[in-house]
This record gives C-alpha cells, structure tokens and sequence, in this order.
C-alpha cells in the first residue's frame, strides 16, 4: 500500500502483526481441539493432568482444563472470542491513529474522536483542506487516491459500519455483551448501506442484527471483513489529507530525517533516493517536492 502519514503506515504495519499472530493461533487451536477430542475418545477417563502432561508438556502452560476447552465450547463460540480479541485490537489501533495523523496536522493531541463519526469524519477533513499544497497535490494525491484501498465514495458507508462494529465491542467490554440502544442505532443505521455494492466489496460483510437488550454476536468472518474497511478508510482519509498545507511540515520533517547535514547538489539525488525507499514514497514525483523541504537543511559544520 502507498500511504504518506506515518501513523498510517504504522498502523496498517500493526493491523499486518495482529493478524500475523491470530491465524496461527485460530488454526494451532482447531488442530488441539480434534487431538484432544480424539484422545478423550480413546481414553475417556483421563485426567485434567493426564491431558496437559499429552498436550501440554514443556509450554509452561498449566492453569487449564483442555477437556473443557473441547467440551464446553464449540468452534463457533471460540471463532467467536478470537473475533473478539481481534476487534478490541483493531480498534486500538485505528483510534491510536486517528489521534496521531491529526495531531500531526496541527490538531491538539487526543483529538482522533473527530474520525470516528461519520458527520465528523466530513468536517474534520474539510477543515484541514481548507488551506491545501498544490504542490503535494500535484505530487503525491494522484498516486495515494489511486491505491486499491482507496474508497472515497464509500467513505460514509464506512464510517456507518464503523460504528456498528464499535457499539459491538462497547457491548462487550461495557455491557457483557447485551446491546444498548446506542447499539441499536448504530445497526439501524448500517443496515441498510451494508451491502456489497455499498460498501465496495466483492462478498457481502457477514455482521447479525441487534436487538435491544439481547446479547449481540460475532463471527470471525466478519471481524475479518470489518478489519479491511478499517484499512480501506485509514487509506482514504490519508490520501485525502496528504494534500493540506499542513502536510508539508510532515513532509519536510521525514525529509529532513535522511540528509541533514548533506544537502549538497551532489550527494542529494542519492539521498533522495534513500529517503524514498525508506518511507515508500513515489520516486517519479520527488523533482515536484517543495524545494525548501530539499535546501533548507543546514550543512555539516
């Protein structure tokens, strides 16, 4: 993915990790639980040690009952807890990111709540393009709005299922699952933009109803389906603001980073390449660049 803020590659880079770590772990889990099952078939009168001495020997994993963990739950309630897991990490990361990128165009810290509502997300957006760069415009918005994750007619749409996933996870963190009416509405709203043709998809996003008062539910397939709007609207919003005049303090602030001290017409060029492979950026479009962000740094004493 071409992305410009780096909170946004940061946490695309989190997103990657957290799911480097939990198809792994789903799939280390339906293999246990079919050799525990079949060796519970075999021996049905094992013990709780018997089992974590077959198991479990040399994890230094001991506080478990894993004929309970066959037995009590089946795939779907266990699917259900790693979906869990899942959003409450997602989300972590999208608003640690939302009060990054802002605050690093200006906006006071903690200030990420204005892109997790639908009505905010347009208004913050439009008040920082305001002023905008014709220069990064010119540059790097052609490139950025044209990455396979950008959506921005979805947008909206998006911001809508944000909401519905996040009332899930309040419900569950907040309410031991039962649904609120903020739940309610956050379905109600949803309902009817979540198909596949709202949302931009190939599939349609596998989500439950919500009933106020019931416990709501969750699949994994459908966490998984939610993380990839969340990176679809990280990449949106990031496109879209990499043009505000206030993102060439960022810009000059990366662009520093590789050759202060070596501005040189000689040494630049090789610089700027560097300094394009470290943070991913177009190298067609770097001759477009402020000027200043190039020159202005101070030479070697």
């Amino acid at each position: 993915m071409e992305l410009f803020f780096p909170a946004s590659r940061q946490a695309i880079r989190q997103v990657t990790s957290l799911f480097e770590f939990v198809w792994p772990t789903a799939a280390a889990l339906w293999n246990l639980r079919w050799q525990v099952q079949g060796f519970i078939a075999e021996v049905p009168h094992a013990s709780v040690d018997q089992l974590k001495q077959r198991f479990l020997f040399g994890s230094k994993i001991d506080n478990v009952d894993l004929r309970r963990t066959v037995t009590d739950y089946t795939w779907d309630d266990q699917t259900a807890i790693f979906g869990s897991f899942v959003l409450t990490n997602a989300f972590a990361i999208y608003e640690q990111w939302a009060d990054d990128i802002l605050h690093s165009l200006g906006e006071r810290a903690g200030s990420g709540k204005k892109l997790q509502f639908p009505d905010r997300v347009v208004t913050t957006m439009a008040g920082l393009l305001a002023s905008e760069s014709s220069t990064l415009k010119s540059a790097y918005y052609p490139i950025y709005s044209t990455d396979r994750k950008y959506s921005l007619p979805h947008l909206q749409n998006f911001m809508l299922c944000y909401r519905y996933f996040k009332e899930l996870r309040n419900a569950q963190v907040h309410a031991g699952g039962v649904a609120d009416q903020k739940a309610v509405d956050a379905y109600t709203a949803f309902q009817p933009v979540s198909g596949k043709a709202q949302l931009g998809r190939k599939g349609d996003l596998a989500f439950d109803p919500v009933t106020l008062g019931q416990k709501v539910s969750l699949n994994l397939r459908g966490v998984v389906g939610f993380t990839d709007v969340l990176i679809k609207i990280i990449a949106t919003i990031d496109a879209e603001l990499c043009h505000a005049e206030k993102a060439e303090a960022v810009f000059e602030k990366a662009l520093r980073a590789p050759v202060a001290g070596r501005c040189s017409p000689q040494i630049r060029g090789s610089a700027m390449h560097r300094f394009r492979r470290g943070v991913r950026l177009p190298g067609s479009h770097l001759r477009r660049t402020p000027e200043r962000c190039m020159t202005s740094c101070s030479p070697t004493a």
